[in-house]
């Protein structure tokens, strides 16, 4: 993705802020759970940089399991919004502004995938690590998808929404990228991480209703600062519509992604 993508991106992550929380939070905090215990990985007493942090999700885990962390994100107002605020800093996964070898471990979750050379940031990632400390990134798989989706991004379109240029630009040149075990390891490999591994991982959400999964879609950040737009009456009008264009059988979601994990 171009740089000029990558600033617009974090311009809308930032502006989206607390709403991310208020709604996808609720889906990423239990997908960090899952990254965060890939298996051989020990977090206990480790100094851990978080990037593409967000509200913090990867944090949290990584706290529970015993670690504690910098959280690095490149919209100021996601850092803003998490709780607990970690120490934090605005910057780019690619230019991380962090010394040499003075993290004990790397987590980025679903960050990566908004970039078009994801091997830049895991190079960056080597750097700021030290030798045999863990890295570990996660991306949404390739057949990950659900009709809700499609139906709030319809309803959305029906009073006005388009999506952001930089939407676009990630879903084509991107997300594809570390979107299956073998794409995501060949990225490892290009990087030079050692002990390259990847998992593809299905995690359910069967407790989620119809209202849930809408509110998760209107707080991305494509979405969020175009809903935070509108009148209480209009974001009324516009979950009703998203229902009814997704239906009263809608599939519960199985969230599909990939995870990547290796040594500096």
């Amino acid at each position: 993705m171009a740089q000029l993508s990558v600033r617009a991106a974090a311009i809308d992550y930032s502006r989206t802020g607390v709403a991310w929380q208020a709604g996808p939070g609720r889906i990423y905090d239990a997908l960090a759970e899952d990254v965060v215990a890939t298996p051989g990985v020990d977090w206990s007493g480790r100094t851990v940089l978080d990037v593409g942090a967000g509200t913090g999700a990867a944090g949290r885990a990584v706290a529970r399991a015993g670690g504690r962390t910098v959280a690095v994100d490149a919209a100021p107002g996601m850092l803003a919004a998490a709780h607990p605020r970690p120490p934090s800093l605005v910057a780019d996964a690619r230019a991380l502004a962090v010394g040499s070898r003075t993290m004990d471990g790397y987590v980025a979750a679903f960050c990566l995938n908004h970039l078009t050379e994801p091997a830049h940031a895991l190079e960056e990632a080597r750097r700021v690590v030290r030798p045999g400390d863990p890295i570990v990134v996660s991306a949404y798989a390739i057949d990950d998808d659900h009709p809700v989706k499609a139906a709030v991004e319809g309803a959305a379109a029906e009073v006005g929404w388009r999506p952001p240029a930089w939407v676009a630009a990630m879903r084509r040149d991107a997300i594809p990228i570390l979107a299956t075990p073998q794409g995501a390891s060949a990225v490892g490999l290009q990087a030079g991480l050692r002990e390259v591994r990847t998992a593809r991982l299905e995690v359910p959400f069967p407790h989620l209703s119809p209202v849930e999964l809408v509110e998760w879609r209107l707080g991305m950040a494509q979405m969020a600062p175009f809903v935070l737009g509108l009148a209480p009456d209009g974001r009324r009008a516009l979950v009703r519509r998203s229902l009814e264009r997704l239906g009263p059988a809608a599939a519960p979601l199985v969230r599909r992604i990939v995870v990547l994990w290796g040594r500096s």
